[in-house]
C-alpha cells in the first residue's frame, strides 16, 4: 500500500472533497496525480496561482480510499494503539505505532537489593534468583517505583547476564537499556528519584557517549558515566577503530549537547584518549584482564 496516497486521499476527504494542491506534500501531490489519471474519480483544476484537487465521483473514491482504510470509524481508542493502525491501514505501522508500555529487564547483583512502590517492598533478589530478571514498565513514569542501592544501566545483555564485573562497595540493581536509551527511559529516570546514585556502563563510542550526554543534559549530577578499571589499557589492546568511526556523528552529538566544562575531569580525559587513539572500547572488556606481556 501507498503510504503517500493514502494519506493524501484522506486529507482530501477531510477537506469535505476539495483541497488546495498547496496543502499536499511533494509525494503526496505525485503519486495524487498518477491516481487521478488512472481512475478519474478525482479532478485537478487551476485557482489563482495554484491549483486544487476535486473529488468528481464519490462512489468510486470512496471504494478506493476502503482499500488504504479499512475500517475508517472503527478507531476505538479503547483498542491498543497498534491494532487501531491495522483497522486504518491495514498495517500496524501505518500510523503512529508505539506500544503503550515499554519494558526493560532489571536483576539485582546482591542479596538484600530491595524496590518499593507505594509502601510495598519488592524483593529484587528473590525475584532475579527464581526468574533470572524482572521485567518494569518504564512507561510508568508517574509509578513511586525506587531503591536505596546503585542503580546500574547497561548498553549490552551481556553484562546483564554475568552480573561479576559489579565491583565491591557498588552492588545494586542493573538495568539493560539495549543499545540506545529511549525517551522513555529518560523519562522515567527523571520522573522520580529512582535510586540515590544512578550509574551508566555504556560502550566507549559515539553511541556510548551520546546516550551519557542526554542523560547527563535531562538529570545534571543525578548520573555518573562509569569507567571500568585499567579501560585505557584495554582502550589500546581490544580498541576497534572501524566502531569508532562508524560512530563519529554520535561522538559529535555528545559533545555538542554536554557542558564539557562541567564534566569530571575522568570523564574529559575518556573523551579526549578516545578521539586521539581513534578507536571505540566496547563494556565487555570489563571481564578481560590486561597484563604487561
Amino acid at each position: 500500500m501507498n503510504r503517500s496516497l493514502r494519506e493524501a486521499l484522506i486529507k482530501l476527504e477531510d477537506s469535505g472533497g476539495e483541497c488546495l494542491g498547496s496543502r499536499f506534500t511533494p509525494s503526496q501531490k505525485r503519486v495524487l496525480d498518477e491516481f487521478l489519471r488512472r481512475t478519474a474519480c478525482v479532478t485537478k483544476l487551476r485557482q489563482g496561482n495554484g491549483f486544487v484537487y476535486r473529488i468528481s465521483n464519490s462512489p468510486v473514491f470512496e471504494q478506493h480510499l476502503r482499500e488504504f482504510r479499512p475500517d475508517a470509524d472503527s478507531a476505538n481508542q479503547a483498542h491498543p494503539v497498534r491494532a487501531q493502525n491495522l483497522a486504518f491501514t491495514r498495517s500496524t505501522k501505518g500510523r503512529k505505532n508505539l506500544h503503550e508500555a515499554s519494558y526493560r529487564l532489571l536483576k539485582a547483583t546482591i542479596r538484600g537489593v530491595t524496590w518499593q512502590c507505594d509502601g510495598e517492598a519488592l524483593d529484587l533478589w528473590h525475584l532475579t534468583c527464581i526468574a533470572g530478571a524482572l521485567a518494569i514498565d518504564i512507561s510508568q513514569m508517574d509509578a513511586s517505583l525506587a531503591t536505596d542501592s546503585t542503580l546500574w544501566l547497561v548498553e549490552n545483555q551481556g553484562l546483564l547476564d554475568d552480573t561479576s564485573w559489579v565491583p565491591d562497595g557498588l552492588h545494586g540493581s542493573v538495568l539493560y537499556y539495549q543499545g540506545q536509551v529511549s525517551e522513555r527511559l529518560v523519562e522515567w529516570l527523571r520522573g522520580k528519584k529512582r535510586s540515590p546514585r544512578i550509574l551508566i556502563f555504556p560502550d566507549y563510542d559515539g553511541v556510548g557517549l551520546e546516550n551519557y550526554a542526554r542523560l547527563r543534559k535531562a538529570l545534571g549530577e543525578d548520573i555518573e558515566l562509569w569507567l571500568m578499571p585499567d579501560w585505557k589499557r584495554k582502550l589500546e589492546r581490544y580498541g576497534n577503530s572501524e566502531v569508532w568511526r562508524n560512530n563519529l556523528k554520535y561522538v559529535a552529538n555528545a559533545e555538542k549537547n554536554l557542558y564539557l566544562d562541567q564534566e569530571p575531569e575522568e570523564v574529559l580525559k575518556l573523551i579526549d584518549t578516545l578521539k586521539l587513539s581513534g578507536k571505540a572500547l566496547e563494556q565487555e572488556a570489563v571481564f578481560l584482564i590486561t597484563t604487561d606481556s
